[in-house]
């Protein structure tokens, strides 16, 4: 049903183990939900292209049930690399039209999305897709801090968009939705596959809060200069829900961990940003510069 899509995947898991699962291993609930996305995805017919990094040797064995999945080392433990390094494969497999990039623990979008996200790539009506959560699914799914650091993130994003006159004052993205679904064309490849850096000294933050490499480089720059360069990117609504069993692991005994983990991404993350539309602009004195 999906022959033409690529699903594009990275993992790093380094505490899971077989056996029954136990809500307060982290890797133990998000590995377990990367295999299910993983056996969904190829149950529906995708090539699914995944880069792991670290993670246990136990969880690689438990990769290699899925003979059609196509593996990788990524020898980074920086998320844009391991990204780039599968994207690239991805490209190359004959007749992909549609490269769907997503968290590994999304199982929702290939169950109850993936139709919506990859019809209008594979249709020719649009260039990228930034798949936006319905709202009622995601105030109710997922943990509340993750909500309203998301809507205020998404809020901050947008009126940055709208003041350089990327988009119209009426529209909207859900950019801290982390999918993206893209054309495999060579245009809009280039646009995912470059490097940014991002300078931080004499920051009011910590050097550690910014690292473009990590989310920037690949969801959230690469939409950026997309609507600069005038290629058409939408928003498609989906039916998402965050895995229950996530959301307990995230509000339990590691719940301030995730709340700070949030704050610190949200913050550096609009900060990026300001310094990546002026770096589009011709700004002097930005602090991103291209690798």
């Amino acid at each position: 049903m999906f022959k033409n899509v690529a699903i594009v995947l990275i993992t790093r898991y380094p505490k899971w183990r077989g056996g029954e699962q136990n809500i307060n291993n982290t890797d133990k609930v998000r590995g377990d939900l990367a295999l299910k996305t993983i056996e969904e995805s190829l149950k529906l017919g995708c090539s699914v292209i995944l880069a792991d990094y670290g993670s246990s040797k136990s969880f690689k064995k438990a990769l290699s049930k899925f003979e059609s999945l196509i593996k990788t080392h990524r020898r980074s433990s920086k998320r844009s690399v391991g990204r780039r390094l599968a994207i690239k494969k991805a490209v190359k497999i004959p007749g992909v039209k549609a490269i769907v990039l997503t968290e590994a623990e999304k199982v929702s979008l290939i169950t109850d999305c993936l139709k919506e996200i990859v019809s209008p790539i594979i249709n020719g009506t649009t260039d990228i897709v930034i798949p936006k959560r319905n709202e009622k699914l995601f105030k109710e799914t997922y943990p509340n801090y993750m909500y309203e650091s998301e809507i205020e993130g998404n809020e901050t994003f947008n009126e940055e968009l709208k003041s350089h006159k990327l988009i119209n004052p009426h529209e909207s993205f859900d950019m801290f939705f982390g999918p993206r679904v893209f054309k495999n064309d060579k245009k809009i490849l280039a646009i995912f596959m470059k490097e940014y850096i991002f300078k931080v000294d004499h920051l009011a933050f910590p050097k550690w809060y910014f690292d473009a490499e990590e989310l920037s480089n690949t969801n959230f720059f690469p939409a950026v200069a997309a609507l600069r360069k005038g290629y058409k990117v939408i928003s498609v609504e989906v039916p998402f829900k965050y895995p229950h069993i996530q959301k307990l692991n995230e509000e339990g005994k590691n719940r301030h961990f995730f709340e700070e983990k949030r704050k610190m991404q949200r913050i550096a993350i609009t900060i990026e940003l300001l310094h990546f539309v002026s770096y589009l602009e011709n700004y002097k004195g930005v602090r991103v510069k291209l690798s």
